[in-house]
């Protein structure tokens, strides 16, 4: 079960002899929690009111008979009869009737402008409820209608719990907001929680202290609030401890102080906390006395149940039962059970309800008809298998060992598969961790992974309730420099290719909301695109510009370029040399050669040249 969905279910107040709850389809289903029998099955019509999101058991006033001869216990059982108030998807408040199996009356009036997210019962006349529209509104059932209305904003309220005492109002969004109902004054606020308050309870004290028990989504922890109408941002008064996330919550205190909570964590256990009002402590915090683990008696494998729902027995007979709910929405087994405080874990073993249906399906198919149309486990109270918890508190020393302990095994180097790729379980693990504790150290290292193998494995191990703060932080690391920009940009090409079912099957708004900024971010950078390639192009054309305006004025004055080897310098050299020496030597051996004239002739050819100097003189005197 994931938690990105609300689960809208409850007991009735009648020692929780009926059960109602609502599936992802919107239909209501009440079950009978003694024979483990579904009584009622009823869709509501979508178009007029649209799915149901938040239910309350009510006791609505009925006409009574006008002969009757019965006792007035008889009378007063049929004018007093259990209903189911249904907030819709439409902001409207419907009233279904047990006894009719259908819709019997609409409050009229005001609505809220969205869905209705949690609506509560002041055992009296008066409905409340709040929406997604930031208000809250009160509904008088003898009216039938909408008498009153506040804003509870600016933040989507998600649960809210009536006080009987004090008679205020909790609402729960990040902060709990306590609320005068009478004058519709903030009286009181609360902060510690990091996420939206995912579910709600309140406890009623004998010495009238009341507390309000919260929960939030990804977090694993039950806080205790103590309601005095002053104050604004008061601490918790006390904080338990889960294994993981819850989605219901329920508790009982009793006349001498000791109280009860039970929590239905998200994976199918359910943990009892054992505590006195009076000496709640702030400090420190408090594990569960025992826990309850429901599992399946198949003969090759066990596996585990999930439990959907608990509530704690008030008769005085089975002041120490709990009552519990397990399977899936559709098919549901009840049992009330006394838990071992004597060891941590209770381990249960019973039958799949699924098998049970299907077995029963098959009988019906070869003409048996069944009893009732929801069979019961055919284990009894007194074979109930209570397994050792001793390798539990092993693994329990374990998990002492300090986070940073653990995340730094989670890096160790994985170990290989066939074909030498590296396991990616360790990944997984430590991405899920990062977006549960918002690390941002850790999410950076997991997602500055480039192997786009890696990348592959690891998202196709990722649970489906980790997708959407995945696709958040990676939306923040778009925003920043190129080398987030890139790493994001290959995460989001896997992720939307491997879970496009999940990113299409969530809301249309919500979806708009988690990729307009990764949309925004890609728009802008393609616009950035032709402008960077302009100037992109004007740069080359001038750096190549300039280089071949240095290669033409290299030679402009006309400089002697020599062209030699570095590496041979010498053997230039030595040839130079030889060439003279050849040249002289030549000179010594030819001496008067014909080709060669000696001092006498030269002497002659100077005289001749000075006469004909001297007789050019004369021939210019004499013209003057």
């Amino acid at each position: 079960m994931s938690l990105g969905k609300k689960h809208v279910l409850g007991f009735s107040p009648n020692g929780g002899q009926l059960f109602a709850s609502v599936d992802e389809q919107g239909v209501l289903r009440i079950w009978d929690t003694e024979t483990n029998t579904l009584k009622q099955e009823f869709t509501p019509n979508l178009q007029v009111s649209g799915p149901c999101t938040a239910l309350t058991w009510v006791s609505v006033s009925g006409p009574r008979p006008k002969k009757s001869r019965k006792s007035l216990q008889a009378q007063d059982a049929a004018s007093e009869q259990l209903h189911i108030a249904l907030g819709t998807l439409k902001g409207s408040v419907v009233i279904y009737s047990l006894t009719e199996g259908k819709i019997t009356r609409t409050l009229s009036g005001d609505t809220h402008d969205g869905p209705i997210t949690s609506i509560a019962y002041d055992n009296a006349d008066h409905l409340f409820t709040v929406g997604a529209d930031c208000r809250a509104l009160v509904w008088s059932l003898s009216e039938e209608r909408c008498v009153a209305e506040w804003q509870v904003g600016p933040e989507k309220p998600q649960n809210i719990a009536y006080l009987q005492k004090s008679r205020t109002l909790a609402v729960g969004s990040r902060q709990l907001k306590v609320y005068d109902v009478k004058t519709k004054e903030l009286v009181e606020t609360f902060t510690g929680h990091s996420g939206e308050i995912n579910a709600i309870s309140s406890v009623a004290c004998p010495d009238n202290t009341e507390f309000v028990l919260t929960t939030a989504k990804m977090e694993r922890v039950i806080c205790f609030w103590k309601v005095d109408k002053k104050g604004k941002n008061k601490p918790s008064a006390c904080t338990l401890l889960m294994e993981d996330l819850a989605y219901c919550l329920t508790s009982e205190v009793r006349e001498d102080g000791q109280l009860r909570v039970a929590s239905v964590t998200r994976n199918g256990n359910i943990h009892i906390y054992l505590l006195n009002v009076n000496s709640l402590s702030a400090e420190k915090f408090v594990k569960p006395k025992v826990s309850l683990q429901i599992v399946s008696d198949g003969a090759d494998t066990v596996e585990p149940i999930l439990a959907v729902a608990a509530h704690f027995v008030t008769d005085s007979n089975r002041s120490h039962e709990i009552l519990f709910g397990y399977g899936s929405r559709q098919q549901l087994q009840f049992e009330r059970f006394t838990p071992n405080y004597g060891e941590k874990l209770n381990v249960i073993v019973r039958a799949d309800p699924k098998k049970l249906y299907a077995k029963k399906k098959g009988k019906e198919q070869l003409g048996f008809q069944a009893a009732t149309k929801v069979q019961k486990p055919i284990v009894s109270q007194k074979t109930v298998e209570y397994n050792s918890a001793l390798p539990i508190s092993q693994k329990k020393v374990q998990n002492e060992v300090p986070m940073e302990a653990r995340l730094q095994h989670l890096k160790i180097h994985g170990t290989k598969l066939s074909g030498g790729k590296l396991q990616t379980q360790s990944k997984t693990q430590l991405l899920m961790q990062a977006l549960h504790s918002k690390d941002q150290t850790m999410i950076q290292a997991v997602l500055s992974t480039h192997d786009t193998e890696t990348i592959q494995l690891t998202l196709d191990r990722l649970p489906l309730e980790y997708v959407g703060p995945l696709v958040n932080e990676l939306s923040i690391l778009l925003q920043g420099k190129h080398a987030n920009v890139s790493s994001a940009l290959r995460w989001l090409n896997v992720l939307a290719s491997t879970h496009t079912s999940v990113l299409m099957s969530e809301d249309k708004e919500a979806l708009r909301e988690k990729l307009a900024i990764c949309l925004g971010v890609a728009e802008q950078r393609m616009h950035c695109l032709s402008q960077a390639l302009q100037i992109t192009g004007r740069v080359n054309l001038i750096i190549s510009q300039m280089k071949r305006n240095a290669d033409n004025h290299l030679n402009d004055r006309n400089a002697l370029i020599l062209d030699e080897d570095p590496e041979e310098p010498t053997e230039a050299l030595e040839d130079s040399l030889l060439a003279e020496n050849n040249w002289s030597d030549l000179e010594d051996e030819q001496g008067n050669s014909k080709g060669v004239p000696d001092d006498d002739e030269l002497m002659a050819d100077d005289d001749l040249a000075t006469d004909d100097v001297n007789a050019d003189t004369d021939s210019d005197e004499s013209m003057d």
